[in-house]
C-alpha cells in the first residue's frame, strides 16, 4: 500500500529432481557450475547466511543525504550499494511476491491472496537451506492468516510466504513463519536459518499507519517514519553482524518495496517496466570490507537472482530471464 493511505548427482539428474519438486526451469549452470563466479567457493557451505530486511515506501532521493537517516547513508558510504535498483510495482504486496517467487503471479494490489506457485520456499527445502519468516508484530493476530494485526501494526500485505499455497497449508512450514521478537533468540541460540526474512511492523519499515495526527506512526510523520526505521535497521544490522551467525560469506540485503505515495515514480527496469520506482538497497558481506556501488540496472527480480545463484538454486520465472535480470555478483563477490 503506502505510507501515507492507509529473495553427486549428474548434472542432468539434478536438474531434473528441482524442477520436479519446485516446478520452474532449471538450466545446467544454474544446478552445479559457478559459472567462473568466485563468491560461491563452497556452494554446499551450510553455516552461509543470508538476510533479507524488506523496509516500505521510500523513494532513493528521499533517503540518501537526509540527515533523519544517518545509519542508511554511512551504510551507503561502508558497504554495498546499488544505485540503479527499483521496485517492480505498486502498491506493497506485488513487490513482496516478486521478491519470493519471480514473477507478479497476477498479485496486483494488496488484498489477501492465496497462489499456487513455486516459490522460494521450494527451492531452498529442495537444497537443503533452512528458512524462516521474521514478522514484527505478527504475535498480536489471532491467525497468521489475519489481514491486520495491533492498530495496523503488522498487515498481511507484507508477509509474502502465507499467501503461497504450498506454505499456507504445511504446519511445518506455517511454524517458519514467526513474529521478529524471535530473531534475537534464533541469533543467541546460533538457530539460526540459512534464509532469513525481515519484515518490520509499520511504525519501523517507514511505512506508518492511518489514524490521528498525534500517533507518531502517523502516515503524517514522514520524517520521524524515516528516523524511526533507520534507528530499527541500525539496531537489527548490528545484532546479527554481533552474532555466531556472521559467517563468511554471509549478508544483509536491505531494500525497499517501492516508492512513496503519491506513486508518480513508476520507474523500473529489467524488463519490468513500468516499475515501483528508484529505491535504495544495501548489501552489507561478511567477507567485504570495502566500499562498493554498482550502477547496474537491478530490481527485486535481481535481488532473487542473487540468492538463487550464490545456492544454485535454479530459477524461477523472471529470474530465468538471464538478459534482462542479473544478479547483483559485484555487490557479494569475496574480497581477495
Amino acid at each position: 500500500m503506502n505510507r501515507r493511505l492507509t529473495g553427486r548427482l549428474s548434472v542432468a539428474v539434478l536438474s531434473a529432481a528441482i524442477l520436479a519438486l519446485i516446478g520452474a526451469p532449471v538450466s545446467a549452470s544454474d544446478s552445479g557450475n559457478n559459472n567462473g563466479n568466485n563468491n560461491n567457493n563452497n556452494g554446499n557451505n551450510q553455516s552461509q547466511h543470508f538476510f533479507v530486511i524488506m523496509m516500505e515506501n521510500t523513494a532513493y532521493k528521499g533517503l540518501i543525504g537526509n540527515p533523519n537517516a544517518p545509519f542508511i547513508n554511512q551504510a551507503a558510504q561502508t558497504y554495498g550499494l546499488a544505485t540503479n535498483y527499483y521496485g517492480v510495482s505498486h502498491p506493497s504486496q506485488p513487490n513482496y511476491i516478486a521478491a519470493t517467487s519471480g514473477a507478479l503471479n497476477g498479485v496486483f494490489d494488496d488484498s489477501d491472496i492465496t497462489i499456487n506457485v513455486p516459490n522460494i520456499v521450494d527451492q531452498l527445502e529442495a537444497r537443503d537451506r533452512t528458512w524462516k519468516g521474521y514478522m514484527q508484530s505478527l504475535s498480536l493476530c489471532t491467525t497468521k492468516l489475519d489481514h491486520a494485526c495491533g492498530n495496523q501494526l503488522y498487515e498481511r500485505k507484507h508477509n509474502p510466504f502465507v499467501s503461497y499455497a504450498d506454505v499456507q497449508n504445511d504446519p511445518a512450514r506455517m511454524a517458519n513463519v514467526v513474529d521478529l521478537s524471535q530473531l534475537g533468540a534464533d541469533l543467541a541460540s546460533g538457530n539460526v536459518p540459512n534464509y532469513s526474512w525481515i519484515s518490520p511492523d509499520q511504525c519501523n519499515d517507514m511505512h506508518g499507519r492511518g489514524g490521528p495526527t498525534s500517533d507518531t506512526c502517523s502516515f503524517s510523520h514522514v520524517q520521524d517514519l524515516i528516523a524511526t526505521g533507520d534507528a530499527f535497521l541500525k539496531s537489527t544490522v548490528r545484532m546479527i553482524m554481533s552474532s555466531d551467525a556472521w559467517t563468511d560469506n554471509s549478508a544483509i540485503f536491505i531494500t525497499w518495496d517501492e516508492t512513496d505515495f503519491p506513486f508518480v515514480d513508476v520507474s523500473g527496469c529489467c524488463d519490468a517496466v513500468p516499475g515501483g520506482g528508484h529505491v535504495v538497497t544495501l548489501v552489507i558481506t561478511h567477507s567485504r570490507h570495502s566500499h562498493q556501488t554498482s550502477d547496474e540496472a537491478f530490481n527485486h527480480y535481481s535481488l532473487l537472482a542473487t540468492i538463487q545463484r550464490e545456492w544454485r538454486l535454479g530459477c524461477l520465472a523472471n529470474t530465468c530471464d538471464k538478459k534482462n535480470v542479473k544478479p547483483m555478483s559485484d555487490l557479494v563477490a569475496r574480497e581477495d
